[in-house]
């Protein structure tokens, strides 16, 4: 009997191990293609787990998406630590925005979150500020220091250019998805000390003309 239960308790834990991941892939899937308002049914079903899994492991929807909005938090912290080391941090950083703003683009509950969070910040996205923006700071000292970055900006307005890009992501939607970069763009030449030259920023559309509104 002691054998068995001595088996038993790290297989429970591996299943259970197991589980959180597959609902962490999951809901990180439902969450980036239809936005915040995937339940946690629809997460479930897609893990291939029961819906009492996913409460069990991480309690509400509410939980479940701070966990992943965590997830997401540290590895923006961690690749602002690689700009800030890096030999050439200036393109280094413009690498990095863009990555991270391509990633904004292609995941629909992330831009809510980042739209939310600058309106009417929770306690994870405060915490989470709390931990970008000293990040933040030495990764745009840095860039200061080497005459790249306008001394105006400030490692509190990355939230903001975040925000800005999600957007103009929204406002393309499907018929001009890629918008959002032409966003980007001006938010780096903004923040250079000489944009004189266009920061090298890929895929950058045109602006649509606006369409006049018929049936009103």
């Amino acid at each position: 009997m002691a054998s068995e239960t001595n088996e038993s308790g790290p297989r429970l834990r591996s299943d259970a191990a197991r589980n959180v991941e597959r609902i962490t892939v999951a809901a990180s899937g439902a969450f980036a293609e239809h936005g915040l308002e995937v339940t946690m049914a629809d997460v479930a079903e897609r893990a291939g787990v029961g819906v009492g899994t996913v409460y069990r492991r991480f309690g509400d929807k509410a939980g479940l998406v701070d966990a992943l909005f965590t997830s997401q938090v540290d590895a923006v912290v961690m690749s602002m630590d690689a700009v800030s080391r890096a030999e050439d941090p200036a393109t280094s950083f413009v690498d990095h925005l863009a990555e991270l703003c391509a990633q904004l683009a292609e995941n629909k509950g992330l831009r809510q979150i980042v739209l939310q969070e600058v309106r009417s910040p929770g306690a994870a996205q405060s915490a989470a500020l709390e931990r970008i923006i000293p990040a933040s700071d030495v990764m745009v000292d840095r860039l200061k220091e080497l005459g790249w970055m306008r001394q105006s900006f400030h490692g509190a307005d990355v939230p903001l250019i975040l925000a800005a890009v999600g957007a103009a992501r929204e406002l393309g939607g499907a018929a001009h998805p890629a918008l959002w970069r032409r966003t980007l763009r001006l938010m780096v030449d903004g923040m250079r000390q000489d944009s004189r030259i266009p920061a090298d920023i890929a895929d950058v559309p045109e602006p649509a003309a606006p369409q006049p509104q018929t049936g009103i």
